[in-house]
């Protein structure tokens, strides 16, 4: 995937979530991780990809991930 493709797609998923609302966008993401999950079948590469999404993000107390 070129660098083109990649933005095309981001602008795809943000148009997506911007339709849905604010209060449907969450449930969006997480069908879409889910149908990605079956779609990549890698289960130690997605073990990586959760990792590194999860990267300096607070966690709920606040404190960041590492």
């Amino acid at each position: 995937m070129n660098a083109d493709e990649l933005d095309a797609l981001y602008t795809a998923l943000c148009r997506a979530m911007t339709s849905v609302g604010e209060a449907q966008a969450p449930i969006l993401l997480a069908r879409f991780a889910l149908l990605a999950i079956v779609e990549i079948a890698d289960a130690d590469r997605l073990r990586q990809l959760i990792a590194a999404a999860a990267e300096d993000l607070p966690d709920a107390s606040g404190r960041g991930h590492t």
